[in-house]
């Protein structure tokens, strides 16, 4: 018999005619008839669209031999399954675990980057990011997680109201849909085209081009070829063929393109950590463009070759906008922090103290824009920080400077800056430039301007604040 021959025979088989066969595969009824006729021959794409059709293999198409009807067959195996709520709840759980493995290795590793950056203690903005971040992923896996739920609920009521019929030949199986005693499915499925089987207490679960085909194990003999299929390594099998290598890719980018984010709080964060300019560092989320943009790239690839590819390209783009928002901070907020010395050499001028060499000041600009501070308004700060044997100098000479104060009296808190943490911080100064004087109260109310200095003995930093603030006495 040759391959037009099939065609037609299997076309009829089913019921159509050259043109509603033309029109499930997308094709012109005159290219069914040169099929048919043996003038042309299916493209692969075709041949595999007529296999899911016919519900033969594509070797029962292109051979010579003779179609045999499954009719004068014996099965091997035959049964017949009806499915309770207990049945499709036990299916259920066992669907669902990818979805909570996922979330909990995602929340385990933000846990442990969270971890990470406090005790390198990073940046209070970076573990912001991270926290976010975590807040999105969260929100993200309830959301899949339900979306996901709410998809099976049609399943469940398909498989609870039909009886599944199965008859088991050598080399593939016939599953008849039955719904009020009549037939509304058949469909044969090779062994061959089975990706996965998952065992579980009941049943067995078959995946079959994301088809998902449920055994009650209760049912089948003790030598049950299905109990055979559970034995069978797939991923062993499969693992040299083309397509199992894309998805293999797929996946490694896939994952890379979604921890390209925790890639760039971390390098943002070790940067950081020495030369304390994190706003200038978010450039690092930069570097992992390549990742994303390779697994969109593979995406329209895997399209190309006919697979699945969405995955990809939805991670790659929400991952590419997400770095290049992170990354342009950089330029964005490049003006917003200067690193002169002015500061420093203004306030040991004006208040006659040293400050020892620093390693970085980060001076920012408060005068443009508006202020809603809730204590005067600020004209700059600056924060500063020092290498650990120049604060160790620094520090030996701070108790016998009559400047420094370790702590601020209950009535000058209402003069110092919002940024006065009389937590977290050792020694102050609040200084008046008006008056000349240090940590005093103005004798007569009025309009004073302030340098307030904060020194953290413990991080080897300290902040310089200049305010206006309006006393009243």
């Amino acid at each position: 018999m040759t391959v037009g021959e099939k065609i037609q025979y299997y076309r009829k088989k089913i019921g159509l005619s050259q043109e509603e066969l033309g029109q499930k595969i997308l094709v012109s009824r005159q290219t069914i008839s040169l099929w048919e006729m043996d003038k042309t021959l299916p493209t692969i794409d075709n041949l595999l669209l007529l296999k899911e059709l016919f519900c033969v293999s594509v070797d029962d198409i292109l051979s010579d031999a003779e179609p045999v009807e499954e009719s004068k067959k014996e099965p091997r195996e035959a049964y017949t399954f009806q499915y309770t709520k207990y049945d499709l709840l036990e299916v259920f759980k066992q669907l669902r675990t990818p979805f909570i493995k996922r979330a909990i290795r995602s929340t385990l590793a933000c846990a442990v980057l969270f971890i990470f950056l406090v005790a390198t203690e990073a940046p209070d903005l970076l573990i912001g990011f991270l926290l976010g971040y975590l807040m999105i992923s969260i929100i993200t896996q309830i959301t899949g997680y339900r979306a996901y739920k709410k998809a099976w609920l049609p399943t469940e009521n398909i498989f609870s109201k039909n009886t599944y019929s199965y008859s088991i030949y050598d080399q593939h199986f016939m599953l008849s849909i039955i719904r009020n005693e009549e037939t509304t499915r058949t469909q044969k499925v090779y062994f061959d085209d089975i990706k996965k089987v998952e065992s579980i207490k009941n049943h067995i679960i078959l995946n079959i081009s994301d088809q998902i085909f449920i055994i009650k194990k209760e049912k089948l003999i003790d030598n049950s070829v299905f109990f055979s299929l559970g034995e069978r390594k797939y991923e062993n099998n499969d693992a040299k063929k083309p397509t199992d290598r894309l998805k293999v890719v797929s996946a490694i980018l896939l994952i890379l393109s979604i921890v390209t984010i925790w890639g760039g709080l971390l390098g943002v964060g070790i940067l950081s950590a020495f030369n304390q300019a994190m706003t200038e560092n978010m450039w690092v989320f930069i570097l992992f463009l390549p990742i994303p943009i390779a697994s969109i790239v593979f995406g329209f690839y895997l399209k190309k070759k006919g697979y699945k590819y969405k995955p990809n390209v939805i991670v790659g783009v929400i991952m590419v906008v997400l770095l290049c928002i992170y990354g342009s901070f950089t330029f964005i907020f490049a003006d917003l922090y200067s690193h002169s010395d002015e500061p420093i050499i203004n306030a040991e001028q004006l208040l006659g103290i040293d400050i020892p060499e620093h390693s970085r000041i980060n001076t920012m600009d408060k005068t443009t824009g508006n202020q809603s501070m809730p204590r005067g308004y600020v004209f700059y700060t600056s924060d500063i920080y020092f290498d650990n044997t120049v604060a160790e100098e620094f520090e030996k000479d701070l108790p016998n400077n009559a400047k420094w104060i370790t702590e601020i009296p209950n009535d000058l808190v209402g003069v110092s800056s919002y940024y006065c943490d009389v937590i977290a911080s050792d020694y102050y100064i609040i200084f008046n430039k008006d008056t000349g004087e240090f940590n005093k109260l103005p004798s007569e109310s009025g309009t004073y301007v302030f340098i307030n200095i904060l020194y953290n003995a413990k991080d080897n930093t300290m902040k310089l604040v200049e305010y206006r603030i309006e006393y009243v006495k």
